[in-house]
């Protein structure tokens, strides 16, 4: 992502949008130049407060926003009526977590308006050669799960193994256990792993929970190999190790009983809802309790509804969506009555939060306001608890998004971003 500052802005403005194909500049390099962040006077637009647009003016001044106009201004800036954001957020993803696929995914980012990605199942040797390149004005800001903790037996092993099959490669969970993810099936597998674990000091650490209650008959059936999950007993300490290293945990989990055990055990994050009716259970397996979620909202458990993710399960089972779509749809009535933290995480390795955006509105529970809202403002706030991001005001970091017609009234408008500024840089793209 090239970033630069412009003379004339003029013809920034006036250029394709941000997210077409034919792309801006031809032949640019994906590489960051780095130039001294300009001071800047934003005029002319329509700022999203939270709950709709206002028009307003600011200026940047080394990246932060501020009401107080500067002694010099490099750069004016006309919005000529946009409407502005904060940039969105996916708290749920996959696809930076290896080389090829940064290198394919991250440019992308930016170009749809998403500064901020948690990637949910990082390896820190995975991810060591790159990891330095992304971040900043001009490169989506990532937030790593850099510890995955399953069973010898489970998931990703059966995604994994099956991969290096299609590749034609050889298939051996050796490969990947305790490398890919971290296999603990047993508190002596804890005591003797958690070292390293805890040496590369992560932000965030994921459990993988796949309908914990059934896990005796997962095991007598050989087509669960790879697909299976980690006790919920060991949990808590996994929780306690955690917090005791600065750590959040994020949960996998398959079923409304695993989100009871896992909330129970104090994870910070349900990184799922309902993405499916997994094999032997039915839709009502899949309903919260009101218990359930009376302790989410008393513990201050975060949920990503990854409602998106549904596309996958659907596809194979479409006999399985209208029953499937009905227990999200309750679900998620409960939890926003119930006034739960969600955060907008669309687990798409070919979309984006912007599909999770839309596939929410679909389930009529939230307004388009409310749901930009998540995405710009309380997502971005509990991926990066200690940045002022998310927000319009004096000292917020100045990264915003300009369209030229209101999201709220059509979110496709958020498929065409036409201007975008991050941490006080204005995108070339």
């Amino acid at each position: 992502m090239i970033r630069f500052v412009a003379p004339c802005l003029a013809l920034l403005l006036a250029s394709t949008p941000l997210a077409a194909d034919e792309g801006v500049i031809t032949g640019a390099p994906k590489v960051a130049v780095t130039l001294p962040k300009p001071t800047l006077a934003l005029e002319g637009g329509k700022w999203f407060n939270g709950e709709r647009f206002v028009e307003d003016s600011w200026y940047s001044v080394e990246g932060k926003l501020t009401r107080t106009r500067p002694a010099r201004i490099d750069v004016r800036i006309d919005l000529q009526g946009r409407y502005v954001l904060p940039p969105l957020a996916d708290a749920h993803n996959h696809n930076l977590q290896n080389a090829w696929s940064t290198a394919t995914f991250a440019d992308d980012y930016l170009r749809r308006g998403i500064f901020y990605s948690a990637q949910l199942a990082a390896n820190t040797e995975e991810i060591s050669g790159y990891r330095g390149l992304l971040g900043g004005p001009g490169w989506v800001d990532v937030l790593w799960a850099e510890a995955t903790l399953s069973s010898s037996d489970g998931h990703p092993l059966g995604l994994a193994l099956a991969g290096a099959r299609q590749a034609g490669m050889p298939a051996d969970p050796k490969d990947y256990i305790d490398k890919a993810f971290w296999a603990i099936d047993n508190l002596a597998d804890l005591d003797s792993k958690w070292p390293k674990i805890a040496e590369s000091q992560p932000k965030l650490i994921k459990v993988i929970v796949v309908d914990d209650a059934h896990a005796a008959a997962q095991r007598k059936d050989p087509s669960t190999y790879g697909f299976r999950g980690m006790s919920t007993a060991l949990l808590p300490e996994v929780v306690k190790r955690a917090h005791a290293i600065g750590a959040r945990v994020a949960a996998h989990v398959d079923s409304a009983d695993d989100i009871a055990r896992v909330v129970a055990s104090g994870v910070d994050i349900v990184a799922h809802l309902n993405t499916r009716i997994p094999n032997g259970l039915t839709a009502g397996d899949l309903r919260l309790s009101d218990a359930t979620i009376a302790e989410i909202k008393r513990r201050g458990t975060l949920i990503i509804p990854t409602v998106a993710v549904t596309r996958y399960y659907i596809k194979v089972h479409p006999e399985d969506r209208a029953a499937l779509m009905t227990v999200i749809g309750d679900n998620l009535a409960r939890l926003k009555a119930a006034e739960v933290s969600m955060l907008t995480g669309s687990d798409l390795f070919d979309g984006s939060v912007i599909d999770e955006i839309e596939a929410m509105y679909a389930t009529k529970v939230f307004g388009a306001d409310e749901l930009l809202r998540l995405a710009t403002k309380t997502t971005p706030q509990a991926m990066f608890p200690g940045r002022r991001i998310g927000i319009f005001a004096e000292g917020a970091e100045t990264s915003l998004v300009a369209y030229d017609a209101d999201p709220t009234r059509d979110l496709a408008v958020l498929r065409v971003p036409r201007f975008a500024i991050k941490q006080g840089e204005m995108l070339a793209r």
